[in-house]
């Protein structure tokens, strides 16, 4: 009798792992990141609320206030324009002026401040937002040193308002300091000015900077500094560190790249503009990338003038209007 065929057991499949695509992981990764920044800011929203000030300061996420003033940075509401005003220990820098319509307010400003006369001002660039108002400020004011950048004559401003610019530093008996790379003090703070090396028409890339360090806070006032001018600071391998950036050119989607802020890495940002102005400033492209960096974005035309305080270590913020 023939032997049955034993049937062949049928093995099972086995089950594969299916493993995370490289787009599944990275999608994962946001959405854990997105999550994590939300329950930081409820919590930051918390404790703010709450009053424990004094846990975010442990926590790294806020500074400890200023106590004291060994520094204080003034931007002041200038409308579509730029005027910052250090203070330390006594002497005192102007950066820019605002148009020439604002020079009755930055002279009325700088009275109520005590000055009588101003130490250094420092013009970043040629053009009337920046400078407008300082005619009136030197004669009215004046100054132990003016900084300007070097500009090529072909393209150094013949307008009235240049020229009536030059008028008050002639008729002050003034010299022009041409900006160089160089470092002083002012007062308690560490300035530092920084050129730029551009040549070319467009005078927003050859913006003077300006870094002041007091302690362990810091600022940097970067002019109309456009993308061009931001790499050139780049390849030069300047500090660009600050805790507070003055954002250029008043918000505009030209400045402000990625590599900029990441060698900045600002803590807060302050950006001087005017009320519905007829550019846009600031681009919405330009807030979405500092809002990546910055915890803090003041605006002039929301919150009027900005002072922020320094003791060396604390750093406190007051505004004229707005949160």
């Amino acid at each position: 009798m023939a032997k049955a065929k034993r049937r062949p057991q049928k093995r099972k499949a086995s089950k594969k792992k299916k493993r995370l695509t490289r787009r599944q992981i990275g999608s994962i990764i946001k959405y854990i990141t997105l999550l994590l920044g939300l329950v930081i800011c409820f919590a930051v929203g918390f404790l703010e609320y709450t009053g424990r000030i004094d846990l975010l300061v442990k926590l790294g996420l806020r500074d400890k206030p200023a106590e004291g003033e060994e520094l204080s940075v003034h931007f002041i509401d200038v409308g579509q324009g730029d005027c910052t005003l250090l203070l330390s220990d006594g002497k005192s820098m102007l950066i820019d002026s605002g148009e020439a319509e604002y020079s009755a307010k930055v002279i009325k400003y700088l009275r109520r401040k005590g000055i009588k006369r101003l130490d250094f001002i420092v013009i970043t660039h040629p053009h009337t937002d920046h400078f407008g108002g300082m005619a009136d400020i030197i004669k009215k004011v004046g100054t132990e040193h003016l900084i300007m950048p070097e500009t090529d004559p072909e393209f150094t401003p013949t307008t009235s308002s240049y020229e009536r610019l030059l008028r008050a530093v002639g008729d002050k008996g003034l010299s022009i300091e041409a900006a160089r790379d160089e470092a002083f003090t002012l007062g308690k703070t560490e300035i530092e000015i920084i050129s730029s090396d551009y040549k070319g028409e467009n005078l927003n890339n050859n913006s003077v900077i300006v870094r002041a360090v007091n302690g362990s806070n810091s600022f940097l006032i970067t002019g109309d500094c456009e993308n061009e001018e931001e790499q050139i600071l780049l390849k030069k391998g300047v500090d660009l560190s600050a805790k507070v950036l003055k954002v250029a050119h008043h918000g505009s989607a030209t400045a402000s790249s990625a590599d900029m802020l990441d060698a900045v890495l600002p803590r807060y940002a302050v950006i001087s503009c005017g009320r519905d102005n007829s550019y846009g400033h600031p681009h919405d492209v330009t807030l979405s990338r500092l809002g990546k960096y910055a915890d803090k974005i003041y605006r002039t035309d929301q919150n009027g003038n900005i002072v922020f305080v320094s003791d060396g270590e604390g750093l406190s913020v007051q505004v004229q209007r707005g949160s």
